[in-house]
């Protein structure tokens, strides 16, 4: 089959680092691998070859056209002189966007003539539905947040938050098929008046050919000069609802017990400089080691030194996500330490595949980590029992699934699409 992947969302790099770049690249990857031709258009590619080479997919940039980076320039330096976060009404910039996506994505439809369109919602994006109609093919659409909520309460909010809600919950409605990553997800559909057979949930998944139990832990220990160290790890972006400001007050509270502790804080993001100075303040420089974003290959080599990996997420009235991370730390063999929210208390086996905690329960955090200090033994048997409960988690398997949940809506028109429509569109097919 075709498939056109389509994300407008200026703010994922396609060939970036971030969880949403990783979700994209994995799952195009297993969708070409199992034989498709798969074509993915992106806002922002910043480097096309390297998505290709990696992928083996087809992959073209669709960027914000001049007018709209001006406008995205002048409303940063507004919100700067008041005041204001720099990002502040960007979702204008999203929804002006979605006319110079589509007559990209346009172009290219018209030329490959794809059996279906596979979309990363964004909001305002809408190009995938104006697609999907005017060519008289499938849209599935997959919604990994609902992003009018999640704007509102996690970052810089939304110009017309009503207006958003309402387009957002049109989006989700009128897609032929709605792949979302957790159950929690089933409520907002609800209320949006999403029809219950339309939606499939599909939690993230692993590379595990890339994510695996290391051979030789010495060497890279060595390298990082860890030797003799209990390491307590983090991967992810330190952001509130990662909970990673939560697993530093309880290190710093080990590592007033035992010396042996040492904290390695792989990723970035915008609560760096408050760990760094918090570090500071509590003089534990020597024992805290932040790397920094890395490139996804790379993620495995600082795993491998891990003797525990946390998840430590504090308490979110809608924890609607699947961790990327949690599935890295399982497949990677590592031990588990995680708050019991979510999708994570799902996944994670407490006492089998890994340690549960209740969100924001300190002493909990501390119990477990303090347990897996004392007990190597356990700590390899936790990590050999994920490694095993992971190994059928794979974005392959995630592909297969999608693919036949879409096969029943194969050659059958969307019924919202004109005939009329239909014929000029196989016209213009022909000429």
């Amino acid at each position: 089959m075709k498939i056109l992947y389509l994300c407008s969302d200026h703010g994922v790099d396609l060939s970036g680092v971030k969880g949403a770049s990783i979700h994209v690249r994995s799952f195009a990857q297993a969708l070409a691998a199992l034989g498709h031709e798969v074509t993915v258009i992106g806002t922002k590619v910043s480097s096309p070859e390297s998505f290709e080479a990696t992928t083996h997919t087809t992959a073209f940039a669709a960027p914000l056209a001049a007018w709209n980076r001006k406008l995205l320039r002048a409303m940063k330096a507004a919100n700067q002189s008041l005041g204001r976060s720099a990002g502040r009404g960007r979702d204008i910039i999203r929804a002006l966007h979605n006319a110079e996506f589509f007559k990209v994505v346009d172009q290219f439809a018209g030329r490959l003539s794809p059996s279906f369109i596979y979309e990363r919602y964004s909001l305002w994006g809408t190009a995938g539905d104006w697609l999907a109609r005017k060519w008289s093919i499938p849209l599935v659409l997959e919604v990994n947040s609902p992003l009018s909520y999640e704007e509102q309460q996690y970052r810089d909010g939304v110009a017309f938050p009503a207006l958003a809600r309402w387009a957002e919950r049109r989006i989700w409605r009128r897609a032929d098929l709605v792949v979302a990553v957790s159950q929690a997800f089933r409520s907002h559909f609800e209320k949006a008046g999403v029809a219950p057979e339309k939606v499939r949930i599909l939690p993230n998944a692993v590379d595990t050919s890339l994510f695996r139990a290391q051979d030789d832990e010495s060497s890279v220990r060595r390298c990082m000069n860890l030797d003799g160290r209990f390491v307590v790890g983090f991967v992810g972006s330190f952001k509130a609802w990662h909970g990673v400001d939560f697993l530093f007050k309880a290190f710093a509270r080990l590592r007033r017990e035992a010396d042996s502790y040492h904290l390695l804080l792989v990723g970035d993001g915008p609560m760096r400089g408050m760990l760094e100075n918090e570090i500071r303040r509590s003089g534990l420089q020597e024992a805290v080691t932040f790397v920094g974003s890395v490139p996804h290959e790379d993620v495995p080599r600082y795993l491998a030194v891990m003797d525990v990996a946390v998840a430590p997420y504090p308490p979110l009235k809608d924890f609607y996500y699947s961790p990327l991370k949690l599935y890295e730390y399982m497949a990677a063999g590592r031990a588990i330490v995680a708050s019991k929210i979510g999708q994570v208390g799902e996944a994670v086996a407490d006492g089998l595949t890994g340690l549960l905690y209740q969100p924001n329960d300190f002493e909990g955090l501390l119990q477990c980590l303090r347990r897996l200090w004392r007990d190597e033994k356990f700590r390899r048997e936790l990590g050999k029992n994920a490694r095993i409960a992971c190994s059928k988690n794979t974005w392959s398997e995630n592909a297969a699934r999608v693919l036949s949940w879409v096969d029943p809506l194969l050659g059958h028109p969307r019924s919202g699409a004109s005939m009329v429509r239909v014929k000029r569109s196989a016209a213009r097919l022909d000429a």
